[in-house]
C-alpha cells in the first residue's frame, strides 16, 4: 500500500497559543498569590482566622 500524502513529522493542529498560555500561567500565578495571602492573613489577623475556622486564635 502506498500513502498518497507525504509523511510529515509536525503536527497537524495546534490547539494551544501563546494567548492561552499566558492566561492560564497568570491564573495559576495569580491562585497562588491568593493561597499565600489567605495563609498569612490566617495566622496573623485574629479575625480572618475566626472566619475561616470558626475559632478564636
Amino acid at each position: 500500500m502506498t500513502n498518497p500524502q507525504p509523511e510529515n513529522d509536525q503536527p497537524k493542529w495546534d490547539y494551544t497559543s501563546s494567548r492561552q498560555n499566558f492566561i492560564t500561567g497568570a491564573l495559576v500565578v495569580g491562585g497562588n498569590l491568593m493561597v499565600i495571602v489567605l495563609y498569612v492573613l490566617y495566622r496573623t489577623v485574629p479575625a480572618v482566622h475566626q472566619i475561616i475556622s470558626g475559632k478564636p486564635l
